[in-house]
């Protein structure tokens, strides 16, 4: 009846990329090799665009796997300790191809031996994985796991009920349906120790677990992980704290870090990002069904109509408990000396702008119409949440000094709101390029 928890301190697991092994030559005949060798780098260039996606991926694949020697290395046995950190089950398939970034960055390790002298017998990749992919990777291994998971929920199910029902229940969910993977052989390389190598070379990197309630290392090379900090660990330079800082947060990660912003620290996140990150999220709030969009732009022009929609947005994100987006996108429309002026503040309130400032008994009265009502009363469900977008308004990933004159001025209650900065994988060239 155990609940099956797996060790953090476990290496890579084998099926990740960078395990893989995969060797190009051996398989190529001797006229393609020729010819490849032959052409020009234009040649190459246009014969690798002229390929479908999925072959490009394939070649990708295989020329990083020719430069890696196989896997072999040995490994220490798990701390104990490191459990208390959490896990996940399969990281790497979750930031394969996204080097994203979270907040709340920790600190880096000391580079105890460069690239060109790791012996090649130890299996490593030809080169570090960057801080901002070691965090992605920290926060998919650290969410909780299927065990955990299960037995959360079958501790749910139990309440009101006697302790033998519930060894009833894990007996069932164990024994016949092995949904907590007890019944699992514990053997093979992803439940091994950490490779005894990583204390040698390579860096340690630190941050946050994804519950945000504990530190764990992560190596640079092996993407081992420990809740244990390395006797070789040292903190983050400057240069790698600026550049994960300008970073920000993933998009797919944004939602979390935003409701701990608004529940925790009781403030409204405004959010930053490239014109195609605030048109993705725009996008999003149209058609998650646990979203509502408030889009400003159509205010630019202050009319009745737009006043109207704004309206039927805010109450149905209240009746409804979902977030609600107010979406900038480019520009700063006047908001409080056009649009939530006293004249407008049964479609549009000055309370936005406040967290918490909607569900003031006399906002709710001016807003909501008698179709809105729910048995006569102005019901605000539990989830409702604002956040507010904006695009940068420079290719620098940096608004400029007029733009953020404009934010001070012109945003109600900017100052009280937690600013954020997002990314995509699109993104991600484009400003680590930027920041140096």
């Amino acid at each position: 009846l155990d609940q099956g928890r797996g060790n953090l301190d476990r290496p890579i697991p084998p099926d990740h990329p960078t395990r893989q092994r995969q060797a190009m030559g051996s398989g190529a005949s001797a006229k393609c090799i020729a010819t490849v060798t032959a052409a020009s780098e234009q040649e190459l260039h246009m014969f690798v665009d002229a390929m479908p996606e999925s072959s490009r991926t394939r070649l990708t694949e295989a020329l990083a796997a020719s430069s890696l020697p196989s896997v072999g290395a040995d490994a220490t046995a798990a701390s104990d300790s490191a459990s208390t950190a959490g896990h996940g089950g399969n990281a790497a398939a979750a930031v394969t191809g996204t080097h994203g970034a979270g907040d709340g960055i920790g600190g880096g390790g000391c580079d105890v031996g460069g690239a060109d002298d790791i012996p090649t017998e130890w299996g490593w990749p030809a080169e570090p994985h960057d801080a901002s992919f070691l965090r992605q990777y920290v926060l998919a291994y650290t969410k909780a796991s299927q065990q955990e998971e299960w037995d959360k929920a079958l501790q749910a199910r139990s309440v009101g009920g006697s302790f033998e029902d519930h060894l009833a229940e894990k007996a069932f969910v164990n024994l016949l349906l092995n949904k907590e993977g007890t019944g699992e052989e514990k053997e093979g390389q992803a439940h091994k120790g950490i490779d005894i190598n990583a204390y040698e070379k390579g860096k340690w990197y630190r941050f946050l677990n994804a519950k945000g309630d504990c530190n764990v290392y992560i190596h640079n090379y092996t993407c081992d992980v420990t809740a244990t900090k390395p006797d070789s660990f040292t903190e983050m330079t400057p240069e790698e704290k600026d550049r994960l800082k300008k970073l920000g947060v993933y998009i797919k990660d944004l939602p979390d870090h935003m409701a701990k912003v608004y529940d925790k620290q009781q403030q409204i996140p405004i959010v930053f990002g490239s014109k195609d990150c605030c048109e993705a999220l725009k996008t999003f709030a149209e058609y998650a069904k646990e979203w509502q969009l408030l889009d400003v732009t159509k205010l630019r022009r202050v009319n009745e109509k737009a006043l109207e929609e704004s309206r039927r947005a805010i109450v149905n994100a209240m009746k409804w408990g979902k977030w609600l987006m107010v979406y900038l996108g480019d520009h700063i429309p006047e908001l409080g000396e056009k649009i939530c002026t006293t004249k407008n503040r049964d479609k549009f309130p000055i309370g936005l702008w406040q967290h918490g400032g909607l569900n003031n008994g006399m906002v709710k009265e001016k807003i909501y119409r008698e179709d809105d009502k729910e048995g006569g009363m102005y019901v605000v469900r539990e989830g409702f949440r604002v956040c507010v977008v904006l695009m940068y308004d420079s290719l620098v990933y940096e608004h400029s000094s007029m733009r953020k004159d404009d934010m001070n001025t012109k945003i109600p209650n900017f100052h009280y709101m937690e600013q954020m900065r997002c990314f995509t994988d699109q993104d991600i060239k484009k400003i680590l390029a930027a920041s140096g």
